[in-house]
């Protein structure tokens, strides 16, 4: 174990790298920007990692998404109420002349909560027209689209994450480090947008 990081004593959403940590309007800020978002959520000892879209609603303090009425997702939420949520994105590769030093620059958002499946009509609305807005925009309701139906509710199970705690890391910086004691430096080439393949 890495030294200086108690498992037991450490609050889950707490860092290791301190100086990468970023404050709550940077956190709401990425959240709500953020397109696709991954939910990890468990079937007894087995884990899930499930990809999906989400809406951030920051009066609520919480995480909407949706699915089916019947499958993984919602069989695993029924079990057990715990849930992580994790959104990402990663900017240019990080050559470096020393192995230990490649990185990549990176955004993150975790999130840790209890789930629940939302009962509520208003708020089952709300919380798709949410989604449809976020990444449908512009597309205007009674004009491009038909309300929700009560059918569709029926086929549809709105998830709410209702957020304990979450974190936010960044580590955007334009180069890493380099090995310093004798190793050539390394051609300006590889520091191009179109150096790697990947």
């Amino acid at each position: 174990m890495a030294r200086g990081y108690d498992l037991d004593s450490r609050p889950a959403h707490q860092q290791r790298r301190g100086h990468l940590k970023q404050d709550d309007d940077w956190i709401r800020a990425v959240i709500k920007r953020l397109p696709m978002g991954y939910f990890a959520t468990r079937w007894d000892d087995q884990p899930f990692v499930h990809p999906m879209t989400y809406i951030y609603a920051e009066d609520r303090h919480c995480i909407y998404m949706h699915g089916s009425t019947v499958g993984r997702r919602r069989a695993n939420t029924a079990r057990h109420e715990k849930m992580c949520f994790c959104a990402s994105e990663m900017g240019q590769l990080l050559p470096s002349n020393q192995a230990l030093h490649f990185s990549v620059q990176y955004r993150s958002v975790m999130a840790f909560g209890t789930i629940r499946h939302v009962e509520d009509e208003a708020e089952k609305k709300t919380a798709l027209y949410g989604l449809i807005d976020k990444y449908f925009s512009p597309m205007k309701l009674n004009e491009d689209y038909s309300p929700i139906r009560p059918e569709d509710l029926d086929m549809t199970t709105v998830f709410a994450l209702d957020i304990s705690s979450w974190s936010g890391k960044e580590n955007w910086k334009d180069r890493t480090g380099m090995d310093d004691r004798g190793w050539p430096e390394l051609d300006e080439k590889w520091f191009r947008d179109d150096a790697f393949d990947y």
